[in-house]
């Protein structure tokens, strides 16, 4: 279907089976200072000027997230404090928003992850489907790495 190559650390070109390459798909960090940004995916197609961008979670998921944060310690120490007793520490993470949307002007939205069920969306009219699926894995890859 298609092959993704590593070109730099946070950067990975995707090939059609041919070898023909179809688009550079690119992940920034989220950082705290100087200001808060989210995670964000560059899915640049080639020969294509637009590119779709992703960013996880919305700015208000994130702050009602900051600001239930005392809730979710007092959460996750319970979970800490079940898990010990039940000797399962498998699922003690605490994960922010992870909705993720790639989108880009005139076009809308391409491809749709809902982190609460796991599921993503796609548009096959806007994207190409093997696109789609090499975003789909490096994005999942990264959520486990």
């Amino acid at each position: 279907m298609c092959s993704i190559q590593p070109v730099g650390p946070d950067a990975h070109d995707v090939y059609a089976a041919d070898g023909t390459p179809l688009a550079r798909i690119t992940r920034r960090a989220g950082r705290f200072l100087p200001w808060p940004r989210r995670v964000r995916w560059t899915v640049q197609l080639s020969g294509v000027p637009r590119s779709f961008t992703g960013k996880v979670g919305s700015g208000y998921t994130w702050a009602l997230y900051v600001l239930s944060s005392p809730l979710w310690l007092l959460f996750f120490l319970l979970m800490l404090v079940y898990s010990l007793f039940e000797g399962d520490t498998s699922d003690t993470s605490l994960d922010g928003p992870t909705r993720t949307r790639w989108r880009t002007a005139g076009a809308g939205t391409a491809l749709d992850y809902r982190g609460i069920n796991k599921v993503y969306h796609y548009e096959p009219q806007r994207l190409d489907v093997r696109v789609a699926y090499a975003q789909a894995v490096l994005h999942a890859w990264e959520r486990v790495r």
